[in-house]
């Protein structure tokens, strides 16, 4: 990667992480452990969830890859990054990244995410790799690490909509 897409890509990392924090902002506890219905999420379901993914997806890019002959076609990064964000299409988190109460509190969750990001956007910033000639396998199937990266920015804005909708729910507490 060269300077200006490291640049970018860390700049997209920061503002999907910004859109997850604005998205949970003034959130109480009671709201954070408010489920709309019980086999439902709640909003420290979601963020718990999200810093679990962030923590796998990060290993894949990092540690669980295969090198590849031959760059990855470019042209899959962009429909990778707009299905990361389609709340309309509905995905089934696997058991690993599933919400179990891992942090006990929405603040130690979103602390954990924070860390998982920040560690994310280090390793971008400093990455001499081309993350395009290296695969790796994601619930979605084997993807570039280029590909894997573009989920992992768009994943949290797909979950900030869905603390958005959560917030929206009849019995939200105020």
């Amino acid at each position: 990667m060269d300077a200006a897409e490291r640049t970018s890509l860390v700049d997209r990392l920061r503002a999907s992480r910004d859109t997850l924090l604005e998205a949970v902002a003034g959130v109480s506890d009671a709201q954070a452990k408010f489920r709309a219905a019980p086999d439902k999420w709640s909003i420290q379901d979601v963020v718990e969830h999200v810093a679990v993914a962030e923590h796998g997806m990060y290993r894949l890019i990092t540690a669980h890859y295969e090198p590849l002959d031959a760059p990855a076609d470019r042209t899959r990064e962009q429909t990778f990054a707009q299905r990361g964000l389609n709340r309309g299409e509905k995905l089934s988190a696997p058991e690993r990244v599933r919400p179990k109460g891992r942090y006990g509190s929405l603040s130690s969750a979103l602390k954990q995410f924070q860390e998982n990001r920040e560690r994310t956007m280090r390793y971008i910033a400093d990455c001499q790799d081309d993350l395009r000639m290296r695969s790796t396998e994601h619930l979605l199937g084997k993807l570039s690490c280029h590909e894997c990266l573009m989920i992992l920015i768009s994943h949290p804005i797909r979950h900030a909509g869905q603390i958005r909708e959560i917030k929206q729910s009849l019995g939200y507490p105020s």
